[in-house]
Parts: C-alpha cells; sequence; structure tokens
C-alpha cells in the first residue's frame, strides 16, 4: 500500500507541471522511473493542460472566507421580539443595503425561512464591519455573529414577522461574494422576461413566491404517501424509466442502445407496468412518477412531468373515485385549510357536459349553459340545434369584443355556414330567427309565430340580449364543441370588462361514460381509443363491440376541477381475449403493431384480477394550490417553449464518436 505523500511533494509535482511547454518535453526525454501514482500524478497534470495562473495562484481567493465559521443558531425568518438580547447566528443572502449616515447602515439578509435586517451602529461595531458592508455586493452569502434587538418605537415594519426585532452585528463574514454582475436580483421589484430568469433558474428559485411553491409541492406528495400507504394500504413501486416503444397515441422519446437497430422509448405512463403489477397480485400499487411525452408544449404541457399514479385489484368505479376523493380532501385540508365534503364531487356524464357546457372538461364556476333547441329546427334537418344567451349582452360587448370572439374562435367554413349571433332589440324579439344567417336562417325559416315565441320563452329571451346559435352534428366526440368554445371566450370578454365573476372556490366535477372509442380524424383507420385501448366497455355495451362501436361506452372517468382535467382514469380490460379483439377487429392495429402489447395480453391470461386505477397530474395539480397560470412555476427546473432547457442549454448535440458508437447519423433533409 502507498504511503500518503506530504503536501511538499504535491507541491513540487504541482511546480513542475508549470515548467514551459518546451522545457517540460526535455524532461520528458529524459529517462526516469515512475510508481504507479506517480505516473498516474503525471497523466493527470498533462491531460489537464498547463494554465499558469490557475494552477498556481488560482487557489488564492481573498474574497471568500475559507475557514471555520460560526454554527448556526437560527433562521432568519424565526426571531421575533421574544429573542431580545440572545446572542445569535444568522446565515444567509445579503440584500441591499441602506445608508443612513456613517454611523448607521441597515443589511436585510435573507434565507429559506424569510428575512431579518442587520444594523451597524458605529458606537457599538468594530470598525472593520463598516468595510466589510461597503463592498459586499447584493446577494453575496454571509455568516453574521450579533445580538437581537427589539426596534425603536416608529420602526417597526408590520408586514414582516420579523419587523419588530433587528440583529445588531458584532461580526459577518463573507463566505461568498456574488457577481456584481448577476443578469438579476431575486428581489428586483421589475424582473426580466422568462426567458432570462429560466437561463438562471438558480437565481429565480431565490424568489420566496416559488420557494414556497416547491416545498408545498414536497409537502403535497408527503401527504399523498401519508393518505395512501397509512390510511388505505397501498405499496409505493417504482417501474421503469426504459421502457419500449408502443402505439399509445402520443410522440415518445426514444433512446438508443449499442446494439444496432435496437431503441428504448421513455414512458408516457406507467400503464402497462401497473396492470402487469395487478397480475402480480400486488392489490394496491401507487407512485409519483415522471412520464415522458414528445408534444407541442403549452402552458400546462412539459416534455416530462410528474402524475399521482395508481391502480388497484376488486374495484368499482365508486371505489377508486372514493380513494381520491380522500387523497384530494386530505390535500386540500393540509396545503388550504380547506375541508370539501362529498358533495364538493359532483358526477355529470361525458353526453351532459357536451350539451350543456360544450365541453369535457366544464367550468362550472359560472353558469350560462346551453340550451337544446333542436326542436325548432325543420324535421328534414340534420343535427343538433344549441342556443346560448347572454342576458342583457348587447349593452356589455361591443361590435369590436364580437368581432374578436369571432376570429378567436377561428371557424371553420362549415362552421361559419351553420354558426351566428343576433342582439334582441324591440323590432326583431318577435321573429330573431329570421335573422340568422346562413345555413341557419334556412333550418329555422319554417317556424311559426307560436312556435318562435314558444322558443324566446324556453330560452328566456329579453331586449338587450344576445342569442348565440350553432347547428352542430349530432354525434358527440372530441373534448368541446362551437358552442362550448364560445362560451368561455364568452366568459373571458366579460370578465375582463367587469360583467361576470367567478366563483372563488373550488368547484370539482367526475365526467363518466365517454364513448370509449372517436371518429379517427386523421383517416387512417375508423375507429380510435377515446383515452387508451385499455378501458373497459360497460358490461351492457359488450355486444355492440363488433356491431356498432360508436355507441359502446367506456368506464372511463375524468376529475375536472374549474375547467381543467386534474385527473383521468378507468376500469381496465382483464379479459385477454377482449383486448385482442379491440387491438384488431375494432382498432384494427396491424398484427406487428398489436404483437408490442403481447407481454400485457400475456399477463392478462395469466389470472389477472379485475382492476381499475386513476393517474393525477401532479404538476397541473400543484398550479391550481398555488394559484399559478403556468406549471413552470411549480416545476424546480422546467423546460421552456420548444423543450428548451436554457440553464444547462439543452437539448445538444453529441459528438460524432457517440453517434457512431450507437449506429446513428444525423440528417438535414426534410422527412415527407
Amino acid at each position: 500500500m502507498l504511503k500518503p505523500r506530504p503536501w511538499s511533494r504535491y507541491a513540487k509535482d504541482l511546480q513542475r507541471a508549470m515548467i514551459p511547454i518546451r522545457t517540460q518535453r526535455s524532461l520528458q526525454s529524459m529517462p526516469r522511473s515512475y510508481s504507479p501514482f506517480q505516473a498516474q500524478r503525471q497523466r493527470c497534470f498533462h491531460s489537464n493542460g498547463i494554465r499558469h495562473d490557475q494552477h498556481l495562484q488560482g487557489y488564492k481567493d481573498a474574497d471568500r472566507f475559507h475557514g471555520k465559521y460560526p454554527n448556526r443558531t437560527h433562521m432568519c425568518g424565526d426571531l421575533r421580539p421574544g429573542d431580545k438580547d440572545k446572542q445569535v447566528v444568522l446565515c444567509g443572502w445579503a440584500q441591499p443595503s441602506r445608508s443612513l449616515s456613517q454611523e448607521l447602515v441597515f443589511l436585510p439578509i435573507r434565507d429559506a425561512s424569510g428575512t431579518t435586517q442587520l444594523v451597524y451602529r458605529a458606537e457599538h461595531c468594530p470598525p472593520h464591519i463598516k468595510a466589510t458592508l461597503q463592498k459586499l455586493s447584493t446577494e453575496s452569502v454571509v455568516c453574521v455573529e450579533g445580538v437581537v434587538r427589539a426596534r425603536p418605537e416608529g420602526t417597526i415594519n408590520e408586514r414582516l414577522p420579523t419587523g419588530g426585532i433587528e440583529v445588531e452585528i458584532q461580526q459577518i463574514y463573507c463566505l461568498n461574494p456574488a457577481s456584481p454582475q448577476l443578469p438579476f436580483w431575486p428581489s428586483q421589484p421589475q424582473l426580466p422576461n422568462e426567458e432570462m430568469r429560466l437561463k438562471y433558474r438558480y437565481l429565480d428559485l431565490r424568489r420566496p413566491a416559488l420557494q414556497n411553491n416547491l416545498r408545498l409541492r414536497s409537502l403535497t406528495a408527503n401527504t399523498v404517501r401519508q393518505y395512501l400507504i397509512d390510511q388505505h394500504g397501498f405499496t409505493e413501486i417504482e417501474t421503469p424509466t426504459l421502457f419500449k416503444s408502443t402505439p399509445e397515441g402520443a410522440r415518445e422519446f426514444v433512446v438508443p442502445t449499442r446494439k444496432p437497430g435496437l431503441f428504448y422509448a421513455l414512458p408516457q405512463s406507467p400503464q402497462q407496468h401497473k396492470q402487469m403489477l395487478m397480475a402480480a397480485g400486488f392489490d394496491r400499487y401507487f407512485q409519483i412518477a415522471r412520464c415522458f411525452r414528445d408534444e407541442d408544449l403549452r402552458a400546462d404541457r412539459q416534455p416530462e412531468f410528474t402524475q399521482i399514479d395508481l391502480e388497484m385489484s376488486f374495484v368499482s368505479v365508486d371505489q377508486v373515485q372514493q380513494v381520491i376523493e380522500g387523497m384530494v380532501s386530505a390535500i386540500w385540508s393540509k396545503a388550504l385549510g380547506i375541508q370539501l365534503t362529498k358533495a364538493s364531487f359532483p358526477h355529470m356524464t361525458y353526453h351532459d357536459a357536451m350539451t350543456k357546457y360544450g365541453s369535457d372538461k366544464p367550468d362550472l364556476r359560472f353558469d350560462m349553459q346551453i340550451q337544446d333547441m333542436t326542436r325548432s329546427l325543420k324535421k328534414d334537418n340534420e343535427g343538433r340545434l344549441d342556443c346560448l344567451v347572454v342576458k342583457q349582452g348587447a349593452s356589455q360587448l361591443t361590435g369590436g369584443d364580437l368581432k374578436m370572439l369571432i376570429k378567436d374562435l377561428e371557424l371553420t367554413d362549415t362552421e361559419q355556414h351553420h354558426f351566428g349571433f343576433v342582439k334582441i332589440n324591440d323590432n326583431n324579439q318577435a321573429h330573431w330567427q329570421q335573422k340568422c344567417g346562413g345555413g341557419l336562417r334556412h333550418g329555422m325559416e319554417t317556424l311559426s309565430a307560436d312556435e318562435q315565441q314558444r322558443m324566446n320563452k324556453d330560452l328566456n329571451v329579453e331586449q338587450g340580449d344576445i342569442v348565440f346559435v350553432h347547428q352542430r352534428p349530432d354525434y358527440l366526440y372530441g373534448g368541446n364543441t362551437l358552442m362550448g368554445r364560445t362560451r368561455l371566450q364568452l366568459a373571458n370578454h366579460l370578465q375582463r370588462k367587469g360583467h361576470l365573476t367567478l366563483d372563488t372556490g373550488f368547484k370539482f366535477v367526475w365526467i363518466e361514460s365517454f364513448p370509449l372509442f372517436t371518429p379517427d380524424e386523421q383517416g387512417v383507420r375508423t375507429w380510435q381509443a377515446t383515452h387508451h385501448p385499455f378501458t373497459a366497455p360497460f358490461d351492457e355495451d359488450i355486444p355492440l363491440l363488433g356491431s356498432d362501436p360508436a355507441k359502446v361506452r367506456g368506464q372511463h372517468y375524468d376529475l375536472v376541477l374549474n375547467g381543467m382535467e386534474i385527473g383521468g382514469g378507468s376500469i381496465r380490460i382483464h379479459s385477454p381475449v377482449m383486448q385482442t379483439f379491440i387491438f384488431d377487429k375494432v382498432l384494427q392495429l396491424e398484427k406487428h403493431e398489436y404483437e408490442r402489447f403481447d407481454h400485457l395480453v400475456d399477463a392478462l391470461g395469466g389470472g389477472c384480477p379485475p382492476h381499475g386505477g386513476i393517474a393525477l397530474g401532479f404538476d397541473r395539480l400543484m398550479a391550481i394550490l398555488c394559484q399559478s397560470s403556468s406549471i413552470r412555476d411549480v416545476i424546480a427546473f422546467p423546460k421552456a417553449a420548444g423543450g428548451k432547457d436554457f440553464v444547462v442549454d439543452s437539448p445538444s448535440q453529441v459528438t460524432p464518436s457517440q453517434l457512431k458508437e450507437y449506429g446513428l447519423k444525423v440528417t438535414t433533409e426534410t422527412l415527407s
């Protein structure tokens, strides 16, 4: 075993490494034998290159305190008037100082718990402290010894929990001065744009608002674990991150391997693994799972995201929902101090949500329901007639507002032909139906005076109202209707102008009985799974799988909050025969496509119990709890638009040797 070498010998090696390159080469040519340890150090010095000043002088850093500093006794946000005259040691980040005179300087310092004001008084503090304060840059890391003093009368800051005290400095250590050229200070009133803040995320995360978000996220994750494990007997199990490519809908992130032509894929969800865990007999599984989807980003999307994922054996829809209602109630109680009840979670079918609110994610914080006036159409007309009345909207929405509304709706030619609105006044109240343009007027032109009057009564139409009308297809599918989009746009306009106030509460709703299949809008196949191909149909709809898939309802359920889907789940197919039939006959997957699910079908055939589960979007849930408009505010290091990570500048290129090792070639050709 080699004995440790004294520092003097390391210093000689260091000095030898600093000899000019030409001289080194001459020394290298001299015959000399090295021990294995010496040879390793020589290779290290030569491979790292020669940097004269850095190697010989770089460790000298007079600006930073190197050595033992006092142990912290208190957090900055913990001190109160009851701590008066206590000797304390605080550590934190220096904020901009205020110098009232040569003898009086104030310096706030901040740590994770809050801010405390330090004070320098010339008559009580050593003179060198003032010099240290004067050259201290904002956001420098300091350690301070001092005594807690009560603030003089009239100087108490009621806005701060520590506003009744200050700490008189006895000694200060600059542990690490911040660069005077920081791109921004976390405490400055006017922050730079989001791209700059994402690039310097480690500075942005010092802001109390973001720190509070991430601490609440940690608290919520702990609440979930305690609820599921301690109260309901769940087992937390980690499923693989390196998965295989399977056709589940969204684009996948593909991971190359060094085996030619073979790839992993990052999981879009733990769906297949958790179903196999049910086949394995774990009964109740959960994890706070990382998921990956190569999608275009919006305010509520990230390429990598987190979900609270769980699965249970031998359960019904009601049992899954009861567990989730209890978990959400526990989160709301712990995080917000709000008590939710069973009545906080009403139920609504997909059909009712789409017909009354025009969305499978209805926002129940305002009413403005859509009304079905199909009976007012001519009998030979196909489709349904949706009507939406904005009470006294004629005085609340200008012509410019309505033009902007139509522009934001981005109507197709067909939609324009079957969509319109009428401002109700004294001249047209009795026969406004004839004022609708295009195909709408043709569809209602045979209405008698009595029918028009009955329609007005049903809609409660009055002078000053605006009536929006749309004739839509009879078959409902997808996430919204044109009138549903109109409803949301109207709410935005009216709210912005002060004519609509949203309910300030949390409006949950379970949406159920979705169609199991929806038409394939890309035209490749007849049907596609509304959610995923593993959802079980209603028992009474099973005979329709082979004859009329459009009428098959799935045992799927979404939990919606304030117009946002925060979770979705279903009872799963546990029959390998039915699962294969849906892959092959209904979804019309090619054999090589559904063979990628053989592992799951085999597990179902190995004695898999009936099971169901759900996944809640953790990032979106936290954004709601933190009252943030973007999930980026509740993620430590989020991606920007396009998946860009400005902190580490990724995605980035790899070296040609790496590409060669994985058998890859980069092409700039446009793929058709």
